[in-house]
């Protein structure tokens, strides 16, 4: 169903008091609004979960709302699965602004960079597979990139090649921020990063660079001659079982879905951004799933399901990214936190999270349905569950300290 982009002045205090927000975010205990959702659908089966207690919902509610307030954003997905203590499938909000449409859970988003985890899972399979070295030279599988014969396909993967991030070229990503339609794909995006000058030495640093994952695209294409879309899906979704998720070809959502909205500056009218053209964030971020998928990938994710023992090992040695000594580390597309395993995203109209904890077995997946100026709609959700449910290995921190260094 094609979506119209269209401008909408919205404050959060608007929207508690309208009346179309009233029937469906009330500020009852959450139990209620964690359970009315649609019978026989995966969303559903997780919901119905042994629950967290009312007290410990009714914490999580006010950390969501709270951040939701403060970032005047019309909705958002959370999950929280903690065997042992309890269970919380959340949708809160308004999906669509214009027709005033509640989030649901079993609402399609775009997972944006989460993405990547997924694209470095399909690429550590090939070296599983014996088709490629961790240690290979970019250069043999995508050549004329700056420094390609010295950066190594593991540097791709963590994040330490010094290849210079095609989303940081200020006409392309006004152009982008400006247009999420704009006609832009991944050979143009091939050509830009071929003409770039790196950002650093390969191997000097850890600095995020969306154009590693792109190359990593044309990578899975030289090695299988299938497209990304078709090797992720047989390699990950098909698996898995993840049957809501996708790598998409065009603009469209998948029914349902949460609309995703940004602004120019805060305070400035939300304006609806959910078509976007897939080809400009490509593998760097492309991918579109649901709580219930983003849940599945989470724990396949962190346990290293598709993956041999040795390479799942491999791909968690990481290296820090964060201001925060110790708080964040990069391996071969994760991030790890005290010992969690996953991702983040951010893309126009929707900010992520994806979590994992073996010890516990704990799973956070949030979704926000608007984008950030400064950082990701999401993270005050993140730190505030986290601080909530695990307070002696993450403690409350000022904003500047739990502040997220990738996306």
């Amino acid at each position: 169903m094609a979506q119209e982009t269209g401008t909408i002045h919205l404050t959060r205090r608007g929207l508690m008091h309208s009346a179309a927000l009233g029937a469906l975010m009330s500020m009852t205990p959450v139990l209620t609004m964690a359970a009315s959702v649609q019978e026989a659908t995966p969303a559903a089966d997780a919901a119905a979960e042994h629950p967290f207690p009312p007290e410990v919902q009714l914490a999580l509610h006010e950390i969501v709302e709270r951040a939701l307030a403060e970032a005047e954003a019309p909705g958002a997905l959370v999950g929280v699965w903690y065997p042992g203590m309890g269970a919380w499938a959340h949708a809160t909000g308004i999906g669509d602004l214009a027709t005033g449409a509640p989030v649901t859970l079993d609402d399609h988003v775009r997972i944006a960079s989460n993405t990547k985890t997924i694209v470095a899972t399909v690429v550590l399979q090939l070296v599983d597979e014996g088709l490629i070295g961790l240690d290979d030279p970019l250069e043999g599988y995508v050549p004329g990139i700056p420094n390609g014969e010295q950066i190594t396909i593991r540097q791709v993967l963590g994040m330490d090649a010094g290849i210079a991030d095609y989303i940081a070229v200020p006409e392309l990503s006004a152009e982008y921020a400006a247009n999420p339609m704009v006609e832009f794909g991944p050979e143009q995006i091939l050509a830009v990063i071929r003409a770039s000058t790196p950002a650093y030495a390969p191997g000097e640093r850890v600095a995020y660079s969306n154009s590693n994952y792109v190359l990593l695209g044309f990578l899975i294409e030289a090695v299988t001659g299938q497209s990304p879309a078709l090797e992720i899906q047989q390699r990950i979704f098909d698996p898995l079982g993840m049957t809501s998720s996708s790598f998409p070809l065009t603009a469209w959502m998948p029914e349902p879905f949460m609309h995703g909205y940004n602004a120019a500056a805060a305070g400035d009218p939300l304006i609806d951004v959910t078509r976007s053209n897939p080809d400009f964030p490509w593998t760097a971020g492309a991918i579109i799933s649901t709580l219930a998928d983003m849940r599945i990938w989470a724990v396949a994710l962190a346990e290293g399901t598709l993956l041999t023992p040795e390479t799942q090992q491999a791909r968690l040695q990481t290296k820090a990214v964060s201001p925060v000594p110790g708080a964040f580390g990069y391996g071969l597309g994760v991030l790890v936190t005290n010992g969690f395993i996953g991702h983040n995203g951010g893309i126009a109209g929707f900010s992520s999270w994806i979590l994992h904890d073996s010890e516990t077995a704990a799973t956070i997946v949030i979704v926000v349905n608007r984008s950030g100026e400064t950082g990701g709609t999401a993270d005050p959700i993140l730190h505030g569950v986290l601080n909530l449910l695990f307070p002696e290995r993450f403690p409350a921190q000022p904003p500047a300290a739990a502040a997220t260094p990738l996306s």
